[in-house]
């Protein structure tokens, strides 16, 4: 069990150790960084659960390790949002490039990450809404068939035609519907969905970024983790333990992940991604790639933004917001990037912080404002994935505030 997980060693020494002794909580928290493998270790973990073998080999020929092998378990229910369209694009270009057995798991589960999450249990009441998007859902479901373990790969081209048509439909996907916060609703028909029984078989439920909930959906999930069915395993997933209700936390045991460093994310584009060129010196800039984003133009636009805040005299050349727009407009409209391009402001307001070298085209900063402004990209960060509000007013906004810090 756990064979498929990269340098989190500590973490899988203290569940395998915690699952045979059978002290393994109905509900725990996985907590750590991002691009730190907290969803493999929780899709591993829930086929571990259901295999029949207490060993639970990656290769265990059973019914259930098979249905979790290809995320297709009806005992199993993902929520909450995720870098979907990076790492089927990625995924697919692993494919492209071996055509191994191996990325064909890969790319069919990381398209299933993303279907997942629109199980009709998910939807019940909301028809109208995953009607609207059906069409691409089984755009995106169908083709696969044609690239599942057992069956002959397609030609090259018919392949390429085969990723292509399944990205467009992801795009179309993620472009009908907002994923990035759990709403109340499924929250409560997830609940609903526990408290049925499963015939003998463990049911289980994973949040991911379960950070992102308005109080309402909290607390939904809270009177539920207070009350567990006890069939039911409850993975929470989070970057930010710290932004969860204490309540919550009280009712989870807390797993912590360390970030992947330079090596370890070698290991990972080399062994998964068959990466072996050495140019990504991170998992996020390898995904970075896939998302059309040049980094040194990312943090360009993040420093001239920045200054444009600092000094809005007409010196600076900054006079109002429009000067601080980045060049490329979809960096304030498409919500993916937007994060990106939140995450990279902190970065460059970290540097000041930690007494990192300073940014040249930046003038000096008091600690006070530094710390200031930090409050407010990660309040922005926080309204965009909880509250669902436009990208290009948050910037405006966050630009305002920060320009009267």
């Amino acid at each position: 069990m756990f064979e498929n997980i990269i340098r989190q060693e500590e973490i899988v020494k203290l569940l395998r150790e915690d699952l045979r002794a059978g002290r393994l909580p109905s509900s725990i928290l996985l907590s750590g960084p991002e691009f730190s493998g907290k969803l493999s270790v929780a899709l591993e973990l829930a086929r571990v659960l259901g295999c029949e073998s207490s060993e639970a080999p990656w290769n265990c020929a059973c019914r259930s390790c098979e249905y979790h092998r290809l995320l297709s378990h009806p005992y199993t229910l993902l929520l909450g949002g995720r870098y979907f369209y990076q790492e089927i694009a990625a995924c697919a270009d692993t494919l492209r490039k071996t055509g191994s057995l191996s990325s064909r798991y890969l790319f069919i589960r990381s398209v299933r990450k993303l279907t997942s999450r629109f199980d009709p249990v998910l939807w019940e009441g909301d028809e109208t809404k995953l009607q609207k998007i059906m069409p691409s859902l089984t755009a995106v479901e169908e083709p696969l068939s044609e690239i599942a373990p057992g069956t002959e790969l397609p030609p090259a081209d018919r392949l390429e035609r085969i990723a292509g048509d399944i990205l467009s439909g992801v795009r179309k996907i993620l472009d009908g519907t907002s994923l990035d916060s759990i709403p109340i609703a499924q929250i409560r028909r997830a609940s609903a969905w526990a408290h049925l029984g499963a015939a003998g078989a463990r049911k289980i439920l994973i949040l991911e970024n379960a950070d992102r909930m308005l109080d309402s959906a909290r607390n939904a999930l809270l009177k539920i983790l207070e009350e567990p069915p006890a069939h039911v395993s409850f993975i929470l997933l989070s970057s930010r333990r710290e932004a969860l209700m204490p309540t919550i936390l009280s009712r989870v045991r807390t797993y912590r992940f360390l970030p992947r460093d330079g090596t370890a994310s070698r290991e990972v584009l080399e062994r998964i991604f068959r990466d072996t060129s050495g140019a990504y010196p991170t998992l996020k800039d390898f995904f970075w790639i896939f998302q059309d984003i040049n980094p040194n133009a990312l943090r360009a636009a993040a420093v001239n933004f920045l200054r444009c805040a600092l000094d809005s005299s007409p010196a600076s050349g900054c006079r109002d917001f429009a000067e601080a727009e980045p060049e490329d407009g979809s960096l304030l409209s498409d919500r993916a990037k937007f994060r990106l391009f939140l995450q990279e402001l902190l970065e460059v307001l970290r540097t000041f912080l930690g007494g990192g070298p300073p940014v040249r085209e930046l003038p000096a900063v008091s600690l006070g404002q530094l710390e200031e402004w930090t409050k407010l990209v990660r309040k922005t960060s926080e309204s965009l994935d909880v509250l669902n509000l436009s990208p290009g007013l948050l910037a405006q906004r966050l630009y305002t505030r920060m320009g009267e810090n």
